[in-house]
């Protein structure tokens, strides 16, 4: 037997030993039976355990500590990284059916296009979803913009028709939408549960005087932070279990957390999720605010900040602190089976390429013609992006749960990864994560499988 190469250990205060393991994320409270029992594993005779030793051993294998001489765990990360990628069971569409906005905020990374999504590029979406669903189990739909409820009419026409193509082949459907949530309203909202819009994101970036700078409405002064606290609450008196409040927080917002967390316990949001959005210089668009701009370690030490002050004060949606999980692809960039669109039928891999053609990888209104090649080649580097290229990532611990990084970062680096925000504060996830248990009736025992004595 062997010893995992994705251990890792740290010692608390009172002496408490904890284990994690990467490629599953246990993670364990472990005393001296369990280190010697690594210390042992290059000599250990499996079928020759008994009792609580054959015990130990069996909970170790569960949560990856120590491993059978013949597996190879790179190999089984790199087989889970392709089969993610190359997944076919299901579809996945971000559609924006515009990329005009009624807000103007500073930081947006977008670049803005008056006009609606087309009546034939509609149609080509839903012969798209009807060729889908003739094969795949999921169509899932995020809709987004611009700001999508200023095509109201669109999404609505189209959910109706994508969820009836979906019906006749028996294919499940379910949608969700990115809004700035002001133009939601009674009618609205009550649209989405026969549309299947099961969830929404809406933005708040600090309380009103915070929040009012930097998402304002392009025609007035008029703020918008007590319109989107109003419809938030909407949303959840009319029945839409899955909200999600993001806030996108750089060096001016990101001391008024807590305020503005305290005010939703106040509107009774206590049950939402929060996310903690990394305001990032993606683009031209947004170089006026990359001074405002927190590096990635600066961003990782606030997260685990707010996350243990997310779980003090009972938000209780988001399991805080966040917990690390096993990536296999990173996300829809370097997947076969998802893609954004844009209001001209353009396909893109990620949300931050949307608006820029000369980005696209395809185009549904001529899918059923032979490929452009620069968008095929675009495609296939978005698609090939994998940490399995780099020699840092392959030796790195973090790698089963980072994989490299975002894509769109690493093309942006001359296509070198950057490390994930678990570099700079997974030990402090994991003492959090782990103190918040001992303090629960539950086992001190986490993720996939805990491994623990």
């Amino acid at each position: 037997m062997k010893v995992s190469r994705y251990n890792m250990f740290w010692t608390l205060e009172d002496g408490t030993k904890l284990a994690f393991n990467s490629m599953t994320c246990a993670l364990a409270e472990v005393n001296e039976d369990f280190l010697s029992m690594l210390d042992r594993a290059p000599e250990l005779d499996y079928e020759g355990l008994a009792g609580e030793e054959k015990d130990l051993v069996d909970q170790m294998l569960l949560g990856n500590y120590i491993l059978k001489d013949s597996f190879d765990e790179l190999k089984v990360i790199k087989y889970r990284h392709f089969a993610g990628k190359f997944n076919s069971d299901s579809l996945g569409l971000t559609i924006a059916p515009t990329l005009s906005c009624n807000f103007g905020c500073p930081y947006c990374y977008e670049n803005p296009k008056n006009g609606m999504m087309s009546r034939e590029v509609q149609d080509a979406l839903v012969e798209l979803v009807s060729d889908a669903a003739k094969q795949r189990k999921e169509i899932s739909i995020t809709w987004y913009g611009g700001e999508p409820l200023l095509a109201k009419g669109i999404i609505a026409d189209m959910s109706e028709r994508m969820i009836r193509v979906c019906e006749e082949n028996g294919a499940s459907y379910g949608a969700f939408i990115v809004t700035n949530g002001y133009l939601l309203d009674d009618e609205t909202i009550a649209q989405f549960k026969e549309l299947r819009i099961n969830g929404a994101q809406i933005t708040l970036d600090g309380p009103a005087r915070i929040h009012n700078t930097r998402r304002m409405l392009k025609t007035s002064d008029k703020g918008t932070f007590d319109a989107i606290l109003a419809n938030t609450r909407k949303l959840k008196e009319n029945g839409i279990q899955n909200i999600s409040i993001r806030i996108n927080v750089d060096k001016t917002n990101v001391d008024y957390i807590e305020e503005l967390l305290d005010i939703l316990i106040d509107n009774d949001l206590k049950d939402v999720g929060i996310g903690l959005g990394h305001v990032n210089a993606y683009t031209d668009a947004c170089t006026s605010v990359a001074d405002a701009c927190m590096n990635t370690e600066e961003y990782a030490r606030k997260n685990v900040k707010y996350q243990d002050i997310l779980h003090r004060k009972g938000f209780s949606a988001g399991g805080y602190p966040y917990y690390p999980g096993i990536k296999a692809n990173y996300c829809c960039a370097d997947s076969t089976s998802s893609f954004v669109v844009d209001p001209e039928g353009f396909m893109y891999k990620c949300w931050n390429d949307v608006g820029s053609v000369e980005k696209a990888v395809g185009q549904v209104l001529r899918r059923n013609e032979a490929p452009d090649e620069d968008m095929y080649m675009r495609n296939v580097d978005y698609i090939f992006w994998s940490p399995f290229d780099y020699a840092e990532c392959v030796e790195c611990s973090l790698l089963p749960v980072c994989m490299g990084g975002c894509p769109y970062n690493g093309a942006r680096n001359g296509s070198k990864p950057e490390c994930e925000k678990w570099k700079y504060n997974l030990e402090d996830v994991l003492k959090l994560t782990y103190l918040q248990k001992k303090d629960s009736p539950e086992p001190v025992c986490v993720g996939d499988a805990c491994g623990c004595e």
